[in-house]
């Protein structure tokens, strides 16, 4: 039995904040910081993508997401992600310039992540049974591992307003 799409999403979460506590402590080691740094900025993109192809067109068409406004501003949240990534790639490693894009992604990810366990999980688990997050939950895994090590995404930011058309056409 595949597991609940919401409690895949805030499993990923949890191995996000240990990550950025990780890299906190790494400070004044940049090389180990940078091994850490590369998996997760990868990871943040995979999970973006897939929550994108899996959870939030569902999302997008509750009935308690008006407009797809929650919908649109979890996708906008993934640009500021990935602005902060791309920040850091372009950076040397371990300089302020490197550090300051990665404090910036924190800070973007976890303005997201309490929004969206807020916001986002909690209403859509009491509107969709456990059969279909379980569902979601398949697709999402199955995203994740055709994606693995980032392959065939683009790691580019989507256009929220475009994005939310497109899922609820």
């Amino acid at each position: 039995m595949s597991a609940d799409i919401t409690e895949m999403i805030l499993d990923d979460h949890d191995w996000f904040r240990r990550q950025f506590l990780r890299l906190a402590d790494l400070r004044e080691q940049p090389e180990e910081a940078a091994k850490v740094w590369d998996a997760l900025a990868v990871q943040l993109e995979i999970h973006a993508s897939a929550e994108e192809q899996h959870f939030y067109p569902s999302m997008a068409r509750r009935a308690d997401d008006e407009d797809a406004s929650a919908t649109e501003d979890a996708v906008g949240d993934h640009d500021e992600i990935r602005e902060g990534t791309d920040k850091a790639r372009n950076a040397e490693v371990g300089s302020q310039e490197w550090w300051d894009a990665i404090d910036e992604t924190d800070q973007a990810n976890n303005h997201h992540m309490a929004e969206e366990e807020r916001d986002d999980l909690a209403p859509f688990r009491k509107v969709t049974s456990l059969a279909f997050r379980q569902e979601l939950g398949a697709k999402f895994e199955q995203f994740k591992v055709e994606h693995a090590e980032g392959c065939g995404l683009s790691f580019e930011e989507k256009d929220a307003e475009q994005y939310v058309q497109a899922v609820t056409s």
